[in-house]
């Protein structure tokens, strides 16, 4: 996995994959939702996320269809 993913750079590539930003509530994350899935990222604390949370995304979005090695490539570039 990418040694550092932020948030920012996480939320650009989930609107750029077509996925849409949910009205907030009373928590400081943040939610993405799209292709029958829903992502929710930290709000809070450090801007890199944890090899822990891209794991959970990753499971999220190959459920939606995404192939692992391309979504992988395409965080690792950027």
């Amino acid at each position: 996995m990418p040694s550092q993913v932020t948030r920012m750079h996480m939320e650009r590539w989930l609107l750029a994959k077509g996925f849409v930003q949910r009205k907030g509530g009373k928590t400081s994350h943040v939610q993405f939702a799209g292709h029958g899935v829903t992502i929710t990222l930290p709000g809070h604390g450090p801007s890199d996320l944890t090899k822990k949370h891209v794991g959970m995304i990753m499971r999220q979005l190959e459920r939606a269809g995404f192939q692992r090695d391309q979504v992988l490539a395409e965080l690792r570039g950027a």
